[in-house]
C-alpha cells in the first residue's frame, strides 16, 4: 500500500512523493481506512446505500464483523419491585452496533422471584505474544498450567491452548513463523482447551492492550487454580512449552475482586431460557415508553438504551437478563509499516483505500491533479 501511494501522488520522475515520511502515510492510510468504514457503514456515499445494503459492502466491510457475548450486572431499581435495569460493557474494539440480543429468564410469564448475588470472581493469566515465540523465529508448542499436583513433566499439565486439528490440517507447523501469526491468534482465541477461554486485550471489566486474557473456570478443570499462594500451595503461572517439553516463560496468575458488582438471578429451578432480540430506545424516549403499557420493556423485546461503554437493559418483573450477544464492527488495527500491521479490509477494498488517501494528499498540497484523482475515487466507488 506504501508503494501503491507513492506511485499514485508522484508525478513522472518528480520525486514528490519521496518527501513522504512514512508515518505520514500511516496516517493518510489510516485517516482514508476511517472514512471507507464511515462511508460504508452509513449511507453518506453516491449510491445512498448503508451496511449490508447491496453485496459489495457486505464484503467490503465483513472482516472488521464480529459477535460478542458477555453477562450482565444490576445497575438499579427504577421502580421497585417493576422496572430493573441491567447493564452490558461493551467489548474495547467496539465501533459500530449491527444487533443486540438478550438471553433471558421467565416462568411461564408470571412474576419471578430474584435474588441479587455477587458477580462472579474472574481468575486470569496475561501474557503478550512474544511468550509465544521460541528463540523469536518460532511457535510455541502449547500453552499449559504449571501444577504439582500433575506431575513435573510438562506434557501431564492442563492444556490451555495447542493448535487445533484444523490449523494442522491446513499446513501449519510450529517453524512457520511469522506467515501464520494471524491464523495463530484466530486457533488461540477460538480453540481454547474446555474449562479455558482466551481473549484479546480485554474481557468484562479487565482491560490489556497488546495482552491476551485467559479466564479459568475454576468451578470446573481450573479447579486447582491458586493466585496468591494461601493454603500452602505456590501461586499457578501459566507457562508455554516448547516441542521438546521445555518451559519457555512463566506467567503469574491474577484475581479480579467484583465482590461489589451484583447480578440478579432467579430464585426458581423451573424458569425458562431463551434468546430475544433487544430494541433500542433513545435516552430522551426511555422513561415514556416504560411508563406506556402498550409500548415498554417486554420478555419479548426489552427495551435498551446506550451510555458511555455500556448498553443498559430494562426489565420487569416478568423475566430476567442473564446476558447480552451483540454482532458488531470493530476498531480495525492501524495500518503501522515500522509495525508491520496490514489494512485489516479486504484485499479488494485497498486501491479504494489508497485513492481516497492520495485524493487528501493531493487536495493538502494543492495539487491540480486533485480533482481528478477524486473523480476516479468516485468511479471505484
Amino acid at each position: 500500500m506504501h508503494i501503491s501511494l507513492r506511485q499514485t501522488v508522484d508525478r513522472i520522475n518528480s520525486q514528490r512523493a519521496d518527501q513522504l515520511l512514512d508515518e505520514e502515510i500511516d496516517l493518510e492510510l489510516n485517516r482514508a481506512m476511517q472514512r471507507f468504514i464511515n462511508q460504508r457503514y452509513g449511507k453518506n456515499n453516491v449510491y445512498q446505500e448503508g451496511f449490508e445494503e447491496s453485496q459489495k459492502r457486505i464484503d467490503e466491510l465483513r472482516t472488521l464483523l464480529v459477535e460478542y457475548e458477555a453477562g450482565v450486572t444490576f445497575k438499579e431499581e427504577l421502580s421497585p419491585g417493576k422496572i430493573f435495569v441491567d447493564q452490558f460493557q461493551l467489548p474495547k474494539d467496539y465501533m459500530y452496533l449491527v444487533n443486540q440480543r438478550s438471553k433471558i429468564f421467565t416462568e411461564n410469564c408470571q412474576p419471578l422471584v430474584s435474588t441479587y448475588e455477587p458477580a462472579d470472581d474472574i481468575h486470569y493469566f496475561t501474557f503478550n505474544f512474544l511468550q509465544l515465540m521460541v528463540n523469536g523465529n518460532e511457535f510455541v508448542d502449547s500453552i499449559r498450567i504449571q501444577n504439582t499436583e500433575f506431575g513435573t513433566n510438562p506434557t501431564t499439565f492442563p492444556t490451555v491452548w495447542q493448535a487445533s486439528s484444523q490449523l494442522v490440517s491446513f499446513g501449519y507447523v510450529p517453524q512457520a513463523y511469522p506467515s501464520w501469526y494471524e491464523h495463530v491468534v484466530v486457533d488461540m482465541l477460538t480453540n481454547p482447551q474446555p474449562g479455558f477461554e482466551i481473549y484479546a486485550e480485554s474481557y468484562g471489566p479487565l482491560n490489556f492492550p497488546g495482552q491476551f486474557i485467559v479466564v479459568v473456570d475454576v468451578d470446573g478443570p481450573g479447579e486447582f487454580f491458586n493466585w496468591d499462594g494461601s493454603g500452602g500451595f505456590d501461586p499457578t503461572p501459566l507457562v508455554s512449552v516448547d516441542s521438546s517439553n521445555n518451559q519457555l516463560a512463566f506467567v503469574p496468575p491474577h484475581f479480579h475482586d467484583q465482590s461489589g458488582i451484583l447480578t440478579r438471578v432467579p430464585n426458581s429451578n423451573t424458569v425458562t431460557e431463551d434468546t430475544v432480540l433487544n430494541k433500542f430506545s433513545q435516552q430522551d424516549d426511555i422513561y415514556r415508553l416504560l411508563d406506556d403499557p402498550f409500548n415498554s420493556t417486554t420478555h419479548t423485546s426489552p427495551l435498551t438504551t446506550i451510555r458511555g461503554n455500556f448498553i443498559d437493559i430494562y426489565t420487569n418483573a416478568i423475566f430476567i437478563t442473564s446476558s447480552a450477544k451483540i454482532t458488531y464492527l470493530r476498531k480495525p488495527q492501524p495500518i503501522s509499516l515500522s509495525l508491520g500491521y496490514n489494512c485489516e479490509l479486504p484485499d479488494h477494498t485497498h486501491e479504494e483505500v489508497i485513492a481516497m488517501a492520495a485524493s487528501s494528499i493531493l487536495e493538502e498540497s494543492s495539487d491540480p491533479r486533485y480533482k481528478t484523482q477524486l473523480g476516479e475515487a468516485m468511479n471505484r466507488e
